[in-house]
């Protein structure tokens, strides 16, 4: 019989378990069964309660946000800013009242920045119908701005671009019109647009 001193395994030795498939994923399923609940709680397709509700919501906000290599060379410039409801005046400076009338809910503004001061500022605004972002949308458009083929209408001034999907509406703009940067705002703004599922029919 062999000694544990001459390296072999003892025969009474446990075999050690095999890994679990299910296991080894196990964190990744979590992770992603997470961003759909949060997902599917933002757009109000299932239920949760009230406190559990807002914290899903605002995450679900902001995963509509590009990933930093849609957005590079800009980089976001600080954490992005929250309101529900009142809070937006504290928010935006002025216009709280006409997202109110038409039934706000909730809103995420995130600003990027590049080298030199440069800034682009995006907002997205969750309203609580569709009918409410397109009669948000219809009064902060007009005839001088350049329709754009963005979700379910979307226009753009010489620096900012401004679209509605579902009942989203985002506006993200840009503190100079350089070339960089106007090109910069369309590919965050349509980063954005495919993050937000298709409306219902």
């Amino acid at each position: 019989m062999s000694s544990a001193s001459d390296g072999s395994i003892p025969a009474n030795r446990p075999a050690a378990p095999k890994e679990s498939g299910v296991l080894r994923t196990g964190g990744a399923t979590a992770a992603l069964l997470s961003v759909l609940a949060a997902i599917l709680i933002g757009h109000g397709l299932i239920w949760a309660p009230r406190g559990a509700a807002a914290d899903t919501a605002d995450r679900a906000i902001l995963l509509l946000f590009p990933k930093p290599e849609e957005a590079r060379p800009w980089v976001p410039d600080g954490p992005a800013q929250l309101a529900e409801g009142q809070d937006l005046f504290a928010l935006i400076d002025g216009g709280a009242e006409l997202f109110l009338r038409h039934g706000f809910e909730r809103a995420a503004v995130q600003s990027y920045a590049l080298a030199g001061g440069r800034h682009i500022q995006v907002e997205i605004y969750m309203m609580r119908s569709t009918d409410g972002a397109a009669d948000v949308f219809a009064r902060k458009t007009g005839p001088g701005e350049i329709p754009l083929d963005l979700g379910d209408g979307g226009a753009g001034g010489e620096y900012y671009i401004l679209f509605r999907r579902g009942r989203f509406l985002v506006t993200v703009a840009a503190g100079d019109a350089n070339a960089d940067a106007k090109a910069a705002v369309l590919r965050i703004a349509r980063a954005i647009e495919n993050r937000i599922p298709a409306r219902r029919p």
